[in-house]
């Protein structure tokens, strides 16, 4: 009896052993999976912030040839700083003084002299956003902002996902203690114990989230079909047009100018949800309402903004080459549209000139390839 309870000890003893070095593997995995995703949710976070500075920027220049800190000015500056996601407050100094925007009041901003500070805060972002305004007229016009470092809304879905893991070992670690003080007692309890404490777990397979891609923050390429099926659906439903355009660079794009791009496609284009990643120099979108005539010129006019945005990257007109298509009032699924646009796209990659091309369907060539395809 002395020799059996003293085996099931020894088993036991073995046991917790190997259940604790898995704890500390998991518990040291999970650490290393939280840190990374805090440090690319910071890094993406920067990004966004000094996209969203340089829009607003922009704006402020444009919009101050005119209207220079006056309401008009301080309205169309504090709607842009609202509608941003990283960007807590602003501050435009010029000439006449300085003027203090942000986002929830006393929250980035305090007040010195009647002159505005920004608050110093650990979840505020230290990168320097900082940029001298070009104004005609004015001298000396400079604005500042201060951002938010943290992405809350991802921050808490990495802290789900590696809670689940945790859970799971400590509940492992709970039950071979349990087990472990049963031996003690019964030798026939503990055997049970540990053969149940010897099964493997079973992990729930995981939900997809349906998130945005790493690199560019919009729409998956593998979901450009199922989205554009989705709006397909209802434009034919409410009996409106609709437009895809496909994109491709010529010159290679680091991931940092590409997610720039993607938010300035995110913002022309009214949401991120029409924006689809192509490749790794592409980028696709989908436009309800927009007929084929309207989808051109609108492409054309985000294709002389990208440009003019960016002459270091886009050297001439023809970096950036554009194919589209539309419904036009045909029962067209996602994979024909998708495949004209490709079809336009690849004639605009070959011209020397032309580097927007758009595939005006026939009637009765597509009436005949449905029937090929229905025979």
């Amino acid at each position: 009896m002395r020799m059996l309870q003293a085996k099931n000890s020894a088993k036991t003893s073995v046991l917790g052993i190997i259940i604790a070095c898995i704890c500390i593997i998991v518990y040291m995995g999970v650490l290393v999976y939280v840190i990374i995703g805090l440090n690319t949710n910071m890094n993406q976070r920067r990004l966004v912030a000094e996209q969203e500075f340089y829009d607003i920027a922009d704006l402020a220049s444009s919009v101050g040839l005119l209207h220079f800190m006056d309401e008009t000015f301080n309205d169309i500056i504090l709607n842009a700083l609202k509608r941003s996601v990283a960007l807590e407050g602003l501050i435009i100094s010029g000439p006449n003084g300085e003027a203090g925007f942000e986002k929830e009041p006393g929250r980035a901003l305090t007040w010195v002299n009647n002159s505005p500070r920004f608050r110093q805060r650990f979840d505020f972002s230290r990168q320097q956003l900082y940029q001298q305004l070009r104004i005609h007229g004015l001298r000396n016009v400079n604005i500042q902002a201060v951002a938010g470092a943290f992405d809350y809304t991802e921050i808490t879905k990495i802290l789900k996902k590696a809670l689940l893991p945790v859970i799971i070992s400590l509940l492992l670690a709970f039950f071979t203690l349990l087990m472990s003080s049963a031996g003690r007692k019964q030798g026939a309890a503990t055997k049970q114990k540990e053969k149940k404490a010897a099964e493997p777990v079973k992990e729930t397979p995981r939900q997809s989230t349906g998130s945005y891609s790493e690199r560019g923050r919009v729409v998956r390429e593998e979901n450009t079909e199922k989205r554009l099926t989705e709006e397909l659906r209802r434009s034919a439903a409410a009996g409106q047009d609709l437009s895809f355009i496909a994109m491709e660079f010529k010159p290679a794009i680091d991931d940092s100018s590409y997610a720039r791009i993607a938010a300035d496609t995110a913002r022309f284009f009214s949401s991120r949800d029409f924006i689809c990643e192509k490749g790794e120099r592409g980028i696709s979108v989908i436009c309800p309402g927009l007929n084929l005539d309207a989808g051109f010129l609108n492409a054309g006019e985000f294709h002389t903004r990208l440009i003019g945005k960016y002459p270091s990257l886009l050297k001439s007109k023809t970096d950036l080459c554009i194919g589209l298509s539309a419904r036009s009032g045909r029962p067209v699924d996602a994979e024909r549209l998708m495949f004209e646009a490709e079809e336009a796209l690849e004639r605009a990659m070959m011209d020397p000139i032309s580097y927007i091309v758009a595939f005006k369907s026939d009637p009765e060539k597509y009436r005949a390839f449905m029937e090929s395809r229905n025979n």
